[in-house]
């Protein structure tokens, strides 16, 4: 029983101190099906194409940034002269 206890606390602790994926700006393309956008660069992309067939295409989904939330409202001081 103290060994279920350990490993799920192990556990817990990979899940939550994992890393969140990163998409990058460049994919590459297999087929229909099977492709990586992990590429900063176009370079880098064209390097792991390289000798496997293939072509890289911009990222449709870095493209389009997540909205910024709306300014909050800014409370202007009046004098009384």
């Amino acid at each position: 029983m103290r060994q279920l206890a350990v490993v799920a606390v192990l556990l817990l602790a990979v899940v939550v101190g994992a890393p969140a994926a990163h998409a990058g700006a460049w994919c590459a393309w297999y087929d229909a099906y099977t492709y990586n956008c992990g590429f900063n660069t176009f370079q880098q992309c064209l390097d792991t194409i390289s000798g496997q067939g293939g072509y890289c295409a911009r990222n449709v989904q870095a493209a389009w940034p997540t909205p910024a939330p709306p300014p909050g409202r800014k409370h202007r001081r009046h004098r009384n002269d």
